[in-house]
Protein backbone atom coordinates (compact mmCIF):
# COMPACT_ATOMS: atom_id res chain seq x y z
CA UNK A 1 0.00 0.00 0.00
CA UNK A 2 1.79 3.49 -0.55
CA UNK A 3 2.64 6.39 1.89
CA UNK A 4 -0.21 8.21 2.83
CA UNK A 5 -0.15 12.22 2.80
CA UNK A 6 -0.35 11.83 6.60
CA UNK A 7 3.19 9.82 6.38
CA UNK A 8 4.56 12.35 3.74
CA UNK A 9 3.72 14.87 5.84
CA UNK A 10 5.36 13.11 9.02
CA UNK A 11 8.16 12.15 7.20
CA UNK A 12 9.03 15.73 5.83
CA UNK A 13 8.64 17.23 9.44
CA UNK A 14 11.35 14.65 10.35
CA UNK A 15 13.42 16.14 7.72
CA UNK A 16 13.66 19.41 9.16
CA UNK A 17 13.85 18.09 12.69
CA UNK A 18 17.26 16.48 11.65
CA UNK A 19 18.74 19.15 9.96
CA UNK A 20 17.66 21.48 12.76
CA UNK A 21 18.69 19.26 15.37
CA UNK A 22 21.92 18.01 13.68
CA UNK A 23 20.51 14.30 13.79
CA UNK A 24 22.09 11.91 11.45
CA UNK A 25 20.33 9.14 12.45
CA UNK A 26 17.13 10.83 12.50
CA UNK A 27 17.60 11.82 8.94
CA UNK A 28 19.05 8.24 7.84
CA UNK A 29 16.48 6.51 9.36
CA UNK A 30 13.36 8.48 6.85
CA UNK A 31 15.77 7.08 3.64
CA UNK A 32 15.11 3.66 2.58
CA UNK A 33 18.29 1.75 2.70
CA UNK A 34 18.61 2.67 -2.04
CA UNK A 35 17.37 5.72 -1.66
CA UNK A 36 18.48 8.71 -4.29
CA UNK A 37 19.20 11.88 -3.23
CA UNK A 38 19.67 15.04 -5.94
CA UNK A 39 21.31 18.04 -4.34
CA UNK A 40 20.78 20.02 -6.65
CA UNK A 41 19.02 17.94 -9.58
CA UNK A 42 20.85 17.75 -12.56
CA UNK A 43 24.16 16.57 -9.90
CA UNK A 44 25.50 12.82 -9.51
CA UNK A 45 22.46 11.61 -7.21
CA UNK A 46 24.10 10.01 -3.13
CA UNK A 47 22.60 6.88 -3.65
CA UNK A 48 21.94 4.74 -0.44
CA UNK A 49 22.58 5.17 3.25
CA UNK A 50 26.18 5.71 2.67
CA UNK A 51 25.68 8.00 0.07
CA UNK A 52 23.24 10.25 2.11
CA UNK A 53 25.56 10.08 5.27
CA UNK A 54 28.18 11.41 2.80
CA UNK A 55 26.52 14.45 2.12
CA UNK A 56 25.20 14.80 5.32
CA UNK A 57 28.62 15.22 6.56
CA UNK A 58 29.68 17.72 4.11
CA UNK A 59 26.92 19.66 4.87
CA UNK A 60 27.27 19.72 8.84
CA UNK A 61 30.84 19.66 8.60
CA UNK A 62 32.27 22.96 10.66
CA UNK A 63 29.18 22.24 13.48
CA UNK A 64 31.87 21.72 15.78
CA UNK A 65 33.20 24.79 15.08
CA UNK A 66 30.06 27.00 15.58
CA UNK A 67 29.03 26.77 11.94
CA UNK A 68 25.15 26.28 12.03
CA UNK A 69 22.27 24.84 10.11
CA UNK A 70 18.80 26.28 10.57
CA UNK A 71 16.40 25.63 8.10
CA UNK A 72 13.15 27.65 7.95
CA UNK A 73 9.97 25.79 6.14
CA UNK A 74 8.00 28.17 4.18
CA UNK A 75 5.59 25.60 2.56
CA UNK A 76 4.87 21.81 2.51
CA UNK A 77 2.66 20.55 -0.63
CA UNK A 78 1.08 16.60 -0.25
CA UNK A 79 -0.36 14.67 -3.12
CA UNK A 80 -0.31 11.21 -2.44
CA UNK A 81 3.05 9.59 -1.61
CA UNK A 82 5.30 12.67 -2.69
CA UNK A 83 5.83 15.72 -1.24
CA UNK A 84 7.27 19.54 -1.93
CA UNK A 85 8.86 21.14 0.75
CA UNK A 86 9.96 25.08 0.00
CA UNK A 87 12.30 26.26 2.87
CA UNK A 88 14.90 28.31 3.66
CA UNK A 89 18.49 26.59 4.89
CA UNK A 90 20.13 29.22 6.83
CA UNK A 91 23.70 28.36 7.15
CA UNK A 92 25.72 30.57 9.48
CA UNK A 93 29.68 30.45 10.32
CA UNK A 94 29.82 33.53 13.16
CA UNK A 95 34.05 32.98 13.32
CA UNK A 96 34.33 34.06 9.88
CA UNK A 97 31.45 36.32 9.76
CA UNK A 98 29.95 34.45 6.69
CA UNK A 99 26.15 33.09 6.08
CA UNK A 100 23.70 31.90 3.15
CA UNK A 101 20.53 31.80 2.71
CA UNK A 102 19.06 29.31 0.02
CA UNK A 103 15.90 29.02 -0.66
CA UNK A 104 15.09 24.87 -1.62
CA UNK A 105 12.44 23.24 -3.28
CA UNK A 106 12.84 19.73 -2.29
CA UNK A 107 10.64 17.06 -4.09
CA UNK A 108 10.35 13.36 -1.88
CA UNK A 109 8.83 10.12 -2.77
CA UNK A 110 7.99 7.82 -0.39
CA UNK A 111 7.75 3.74 -0.93
CA UNK A 112 5.05 1.33 0.17
CA UNK A 113 7.33 1.68 3.85
CA UNK A 114 6.80 5.27 4.32
CA UNK A 115 10.56 6.05 3.64
CA UNK A 116 12.05 8.53 0.95
CA UNK A 117 12.88 6.42 -2.18
CA UNK A 118 13.88 9.44 -3.90
CA UNK A 119 14.85 13.08 -2.82
CA UNK A 120 15.54 16.06 -5.25
CA UNK A 121 16.83 19.05 -4.50
CA UNK A 122 15.53 22.23 -7.00
CA UNK A 123 18.09 25.28 -6.09
CA UNK A 124 20.65 27.43 -8.30
CA UNK A 125 22.34 30.56 -7.88
CA UNK A 126 19.54 32.42 -8.34
CA UNK A 127 18.13 31.38 -4.86
CA UNK A 128 21.16 32.00 -3.12
CA UNK A 129 20.89 35.36 -0.08
CA UNK A 130 23.41 36.78 1.69
CA UNK A 131 22.37 37.75 5.46
CA UNK A 132 22.59 41.71 6.39
CA UNK A 133 25.99 42.70 7.64
CA UNK A 134 27.68 39.13 7.02
CA UNK A 135 29.88 38.14 3.66
CA UNK A 136 28.67 35.42 1.15
CA UNK A 137 29.87 31.74 2.52
CA UNK A 138 29.99 29.83 -0.52
CA UNK A 139 30.60 25.78 0.34
CA UNK A 140 32.15 23.84 -2.66
CA UNK A 141 29.53 21.41 -3.41
CA UNK A 142 31.87 18.96 -5.09
CA UNK A 143 33.49 18.16 -1.95
CA UNK A 144 30.52 16.69 -1.04
CA UNK A 145 31.83 13.47 -3.66
CA UNK A 146 35.02 13.58 -2.34
CA UNK A 147 34.69 13.30 1.07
Amino acid sequence: MPATPDQVREVIGKYMEAWDTGNKELLLGIFAEDATWEDPVGSPAFVGHEGIAKFWDFARQGADQGRTISPRVDQVIVCGNEGILRFTMRVRVPAENKGLDLAVVDHFVLNDAGKIARARAFWDEGCVGVPAGMDLFAPNIEEAYTQ
